[in-house]
């Protein structure tokens, strides 16, 4: 309600200020550790919606006294459309642990390349009155309470009754299972796995890459990452070379162990290298030769695919 009418205030008084920065306490009176808001308001004008403004900046302490708790981000409410006023609010929760009277100075608002200075408030912290007349008192002793077993007990399963039902789901699933294994014949199925020969893979991959022309996309990362890394399979199933987790000077060491045609070794070496510029180094090759990349690719997989003893 104080921020409503502290709103509405503005409304009533347009006509007659334009910029101006204030702040206000919820309350002025505290006790030592007890909180309280601090507001900061500052209405403006902004016609062109680019007012640039620069707010004060709040660490954990107000002052050297006051210690702020929590703050708020600050926000705009619209006051009059007509003028394009705003009042922007931010609310800081404070407090302070020494009593006295304190001071909470004017705070610094920068409109484009004009300043605007708050009023100062003024915070009132008090002690805690404590009555010397009765003395210091002991502190009360320990004593028992009354606590049976029957309510022990209910007010434990009433703390783990979750855990009893897990425990109890996990038993009679056992139960299941064991139930239905021993009801079940076991029957061996002789599971067939179809290995498909690595060139098959290679070929498949880079006919789909072929058709979809992405050699000519003026962004050909994509393009020669999946080109390399169907090579790079191709090399690991068809060679055993484990392209896949090797460098390019790596895969370039183990191909001169391969029985691979030195031809082919200086194609898998540009192509590498290349793909490894198009990544790193934000080369972008021609069209041409991406092109090309690719028709040496699958006719290097065509030479070099593993015969069959069927003639294939």
């Amino acid at each position: 309600m104080k921020q409503l009418s502290y709103i509405l205030f503005f409304c009533a008084s347009l006509s007659l200020y334009g910029q101006q920065a204030s702040i206000e306490l919820d309350s002025s009176f505290i006790r030592i550790g007890e909180q309280t808001v601090l507001h900061v308001y500052f209405e403006y004008q902004n016609p062109k919606g680019n007012a640039l403004i620069i707010w004060p900046e709040y660490d954990d302490a107000l002052t050297k006294d006051i210690d702020i708790v929590d703050k708020t981000i600050d926000r705009d409410f619209l006051l009059d459309s007509a003028s394009t006023t705003y009042l922007r609010e931010q609310r800081l929760l404070i407090t302070a642990f020494e009593e006295g009277k304190y001071t909470i100075p004017s705070q610094e608002i920068r409109l484009g390349d004009s300043l605007y200075y708050t009023n100062t408030a003024q915070l009132m912290v008090e002690t805690v009155q404590v009555d010397t007349s009765k003395g210091i008192a002991d502190i009360k002793p320990i004593y028992s309470v009354n606590y049976p077993f029957s309510e022990r007990s209910k007010d434990w399963l009433n703390a783990n009754w979750y855990w009893l039902t897990i425990i109890a789901a996990l038993i009679l699933a056992f139960c299941i299972y064991r139930y239905v294994k021993r009801r079940k014949p076991e029957v061996e199925e002789e599971v067939l796995e179809e290995i498909i020969p690595a060139h098959v893979i290679a070929l498949d991959s880079l006919q789909k890459l072929l058709a979809g022309e992405e050699w000519k996309s003026p962004e050909k990362k994509v393009y020669y990452s999946d080109l390399t890394d169907t090579v790079r399979t191709y090399l690991e199933n068809r060679f055993d070379i484990h392209a896949m987790e090797q460098t390019t000077r790596e895969i370039i060491t183990d191909l001169k162990h391969a029985s691979i045609s030195e031809v082919d070794k200086v194609y898998l070496r540009k192509i590498l290298r290349e793909a490894d510029m198009v990544k790193f180094a934000k080369f972008t090759p021609s069209d041409e030769d991406a092109y090309a990349y690719i028709l040496k690719s699958i006719d290097f997989v065509k030479r070099t695919k593993e015969k069959k003893n069927s003639g294939n």
